[in-house]
């Protein structure tokens, strides 16, 4: 029997953690709306690159920011920025939640 590919487990196991993770993120959310459409996908990939792909087919995205990079008296971070640029649909960004008790003050 052949050894595995390095980093082969590894990867298939952070696979694992992310899709709990997500369906940990969304489960209050789905059990409190129904009648929304909820599909849960994966992927690998520089983040701006693999939203602005999924925008060609989308109605609309939504992205967090945390408002880290060059932007961040906008309170845009270098991946919100990136998709608002590319993203062949609407883009909605929600700020974190430490940006907006800090505005409220």
């Amino acid at each position: 029997m052949a050894p595995p590919l390095p980093g082969v487990l590894d990867e298939q196991a952070a696979l694992q953690e992310c899709r709990r993770l997500l369906s940990e993120t969304v489960a209050g959310r789905r059990a409190a709306h129904p009648d929304v459409e909820l599909h849960h996908e994966v992927v690998r990939g520089h983040p701006v690159q693999v939203l602005t792909q999924a925008s060609a087919h989308a109605l609309g995205l939504i992205v967090g920011t945390r408002g880290r990079g060059g932007f961040t008296g906008m309170m845009l971070g270098s991946v919100s920025q990136g998709v608002l640029h590319h993203a062949q649909c609407p883009v909605i960004t929600v700020p974190h939640p430490e940006h907006i008790q800090q505005r409220s003050r």
